[in-house]
């Protein structure tokens, strides 16, 4: 049987912890006065798992006290109560085997690459309802979209998950000048400026126009223009504040509606951008306000479905003034 040691000094000290794929874990040197924390981080680590103590074998939450070393068996995979990071590597590996999951062994990077983007939404729908149980859940969605993508690369002979995680770990520590480097950062401002200078010098970039060629196409539009707008003004190209940016939004709604059909669209973005940027100003995420907005929306308009129903009318060939007449009322009692 496959034996990963550790001492209980070690096994405490250490923020992140795992055992190997199929390895027993031992912990040595415990004391009846460092036993207590032991037992927490194993139950953490790996549930409720048998423990030999004393030539005695028993689940872990039912041992009171125990000196010395602690071995916990491996247990069989799927009898697991705790599962690390690697064993989802191996479930998805599972899922892809010549004789796993169908559905799973037809997909690429192209065919799964929206339920990324769904994934996301869904675990920031999660946060914006404080729904802690989802938001576990969701996490582990979005987590699955990049373990699924290393492991169909690995498949390929692309990369793997070891050159994903070790890619990502040589840029956190590189972009923390501040916490891994000499840089000094006071506050959540002047961090933020070490890591972009960081950023600019990782991607050998050195003008602001090469910092916004680089911002996702794939994004969302009004995340992107929000992205794009924060650029610009860090070098100065910004109005002062939210009311002036205002006066642009005016501008372009005239442009907008004296626009030919032909250049509707044009006028139409630019109008956009300057609300963007307002919203900016108050640092309002447009994404953010409009989604709530279409939230909002709906809400309203299903009472208003409901009170026209309650009322005999048909909404079809109510017209605007009766529809907006209940709309207002609906608006009052919120």
């Amino acid at each position: 049987m496959d034996k990963y040691s550790v001492s209980a000094e070690s096994l405490l000290a250490r923020r992140a912890f795992s055992v190997p794929d199929g390895a027993a874990l031992e912990v040595t040197g415990v004391t009846s006065a460092n036993f207590g924390a032991v037992k927490a981080k194993v139950l953490h680590i790996l549930g409720d798992v048998f423990c030999l103590s004393g030539g005695a074998s028993r689940p872990l939450s039912e041992l009171e006290n125990a000196e010395g070393t602690l071995l916990f068996p491996a247990e069989d995979f799927l009898d697991k109560k705790r599962f690390g990071f690697y064993d989802l590597i191996y479930i998805i590996l599972r899922l892809r085997d010549e004789d796993g999951c169908e559905w799973d062994k037809a997909q690429t990077h192209e065919s799964i690459r929206s339920n990324a983007v769904e994934e996301a939404y869904e675990l920031v729908e999660a946060i914006n309802n404080h729904d802690l149980d989802n938001m576990r859940e969701e996490t582990g969605d979005v987590l699955l979209q990049g373990a699924f993508h290393a492991v169909m690369a690995e498949g390929a002979g692309e990369y793997d998950v070891h050159d994903v995680i070790s890619e990502l770990c040589k840029k956190l520590i590189f972009r923390h000048p501040h916490v891994f480097g000499s840089v000094k950062a006071n506050n959540a401002e002047e961090a933020l400026a070490a890591w972009e200078k960081a950023k600019m010098a990782e991607k050998k970039q050195k003008t602001v126009t090469e910092k916004m060629t680089h911002v996702a196409m794939a994004l969302p539009q009004s995340m992107r223009a929000y992205k794009v707008q924060k650029y610009a003004a860090g070098v100065g190209f910004d109005f002062a504040t939210a009311e002036e940016a205002s006066v642009k939004v005016d501008e372009e709604l005239r442009e907008f509606l004296d626009a030919t059909p032909e250049h509707a669209e044009e006028e139409g973005g630019d109008l956009l951008f300057a609300a963007i940027n307002t919203l900016r100003k108050r640092k309002v995420e447009p994404e953010m306000a409009l989604m709530r907005a279409n939230e909002k929306f709906i809400r309203r308009f299903t009472a208003v479905e409901r009170i026209a129903a309650e009322r005999g009318i048909d909404i079809k060939t109510a017209g605007l003034d009766v529809l907006e007449s209940i709309y207002q009322e609906v608006k009052r009692e919120e």
